[in-house]
């Protein structure tokens, strides 16, 4: 691969391709620091929007390294990408189109290597299908697909005219139970909203009105319509006397982020505070 930024290649693009459980974020990890250590800048997009090490859940993140990393979560979130949702499965269209702005935005900060951890939904027709939408969307140089057995051969059949790297399974790889996951996603919604107050935003900027307590995108205005938001927020009381909703979020009332919202979009997840915390519920 080193070769292909040597011999000329404007950028790297890598897709890493595998199902739960593999090791896909540790291989995204060593990766990265190799490529570091040669001097290049390296983007990282992760686009696992339910166990999200770059931002906070329902997203797709992506940061620049500024120094070699022990996990994925240390790299710095430079631009945050709303999907609303914790699966793949029911949203496709909004992931692919996240996920290839998140590498578009990479690309216009001149990264040489850009690195997409993509989820772990490989089986079914629906997941082949999202795969290859992925894949083709983003155009990578090289897709890098970890697996236990052959169990992405379905997938891979259609990739003729890409370059693969096969793996086998990382001995880092641990697995984690439905439990274990929904735990680290409710810690990373805390830790996202540790910092957040109530703000008020007009009503008439909502694209509808779901239940108190969906988390929510919120949009810049644009002139080119990015897909890119300031950031999240949860639904709280809504005013309709004065046409106004009260939205938890670390987004400042009194910044320019804020004042330059143009429209939330709101998610299929519910954040209900239990004893001082979210917990996550589903639409």
């Amino acid at each position: 691969m080193k070769e292909e930024i040597r011999q000329g290649q404007k950028q790297l693009t890598l897709f890493m391709l595998g199902s739960v459980d593999v090791g896909k974020t540790f291989t995204v990890t060593s990766i990265a620091n190799r490529f570091y250590e040669e001097g290049l800048k390296v983007a990282v997009v992760d686009a696992d929007v339910g166990q999200s090490d770059l931002g906070p859940p329902c997203c797709i993140g992506m940061g620049v390294l500024e120094k070699e990393i022990q996990k994925l979560s240390e790299v710095p979130l430079h631009s945050l990408f709303f999907v609303g949702n914790t699966s793949p499965n029911g949203c496709m269209r909004e992931c692919v189109r996240a996920a290839v702005a998140a590498v578009k935005k990479a690309e216009g900060l001149n990264a040489d290597v850009i690195i997409v951890d993509s989820t772990g939904w490989i089986e079914g027709a629906d997941a082949k299908r999202f795969k290859l939408s992925e894949i083709k969307g983003i155009c990578p140089s090289f897709v890098i697909a970890i697996e236990r057995e052959d169990e992405l051969e379905h997938i891979l059949l259609h990739l003729t005219n890409k370059k693969i790297i096969k793996l086998r399974m990382s001995r880092e790889a641990r697995s984690r139970t439905r439990e274990e996951r929904k735990a680290l996603r409710e810690e990373s919604y805390n830790k996202y909203f540790r910092d957040a107050k109530n703000r008020v935003f007009k009503l008439s900027i909502l694209e509808w009105i779901p239940e108190e307590g969906t988390i929510l995108g919120l949009y810049r205005k644009s002139e080119n319509d990015e897909k890119e938001i300031a950031g999240l927020g949860i639904l709280g009381k809504l005013d309709y006397e004065r046409g106004e909703a009260a939205i938890f979020t670390p987004v400042d009332i009194d910044s320019r982020d804020a004042a330059n919202i143009k429209r939330i979009k709101p998610g299929r997840v519910k954040l209900i505070r239990v004893n001082g915390r979210f917990k996550e519920f589903y639409l």
